[in-house]
């Protein structure tokens, strides 16, 4: 996730030179699908529960009736997917660094989506931060995860690039058994959250 900014000069609220589109910028911005749009967020499209990769569910006993609160819950399964999927990772790197990275990342990049998704529901009435309410004092914590844990993903990315250039990624796919199932490589849907270690204390930290 990249920031970039041109400087417009305005004379009179009108920009001097409206057709000026300089310095060029080299990439491509990403685009939001539909549905990341919805929930405030990126990248969570392809990671809607049934995901090969995740359990059935990350939130529990969600009132079906309140739909704004159903669809924030939803927006959390997927970001938590995302998280869940991205964490299993391979340690071919032979670093605890890289794998600690590799690790992090999508750790990160869940905080942030979880931040944005919650400031994107509306629900918070914060006029000026430095008011001393409890609205206030929870955007304050959401601006500090999406400004504070972006920076820290491009960093890690510049480690990764510097000292592992050959493991920008370092993916391994772990897919969820069905109760039924018969795949002792893959962790059983039944076990859910609870038994699933340090992973899932990095859930609850989020």
């Amino acid at each position: 996730m990249y920031r970039t900014g041109r400087i417009k000069l305005l004379k009179n609220d009108v920009a001097i030179k409206p057709d000026a589109h300089t310095p060029e910028i080299p990439y491509t911005y990403d685009n939001p699908s539909e549905y990341d749009k919805n929930c405030g967020t990126y990248g969570l499209e392809d990671f809607q529960l049934g995901h090969p990769e995740c359990p059935d569910r990350f939130v529990c006993d969600v009132p079906s009736e309140d739909k704004e609160l159903s669809a924030f819950s939803d927006c959390v399964d997927s970001m938590n997917c995302q998280m869940f999927a991205g964490m299993t990772t391979n340690a071919n790197s032979g670093s605890a660094s890289a794998l600690f990275i590799h690790q992090m990342i999508p750790h990160h990049q869940n905080a942030v989506n979880m931040a944005k998704a919650l400031m994107n529901t509306g629900k918070l009435s914060c006029n000026d931060l430095t008011d001393e309410t409890d609205d206030c004092a929870l955007e304050t914590i959401l601006r500090e995860i999406i400004n504070g844990q972006n920076a820290q993903i491009q960093t890690m990315k510049g480690i990764l690039e510097s000292q592992f250039p050959e493991y920008p990624t370092d993916d391994c796919k772990v897919e969820i058994a069905s109760t039924t199932g018969d795949d002792s490589g893959a962790i059983a849907n039944s076990v859910g959250l609870v038994g699933l270690g340090a992973a899932g204390v990095l859930f609850a930290a989020l």
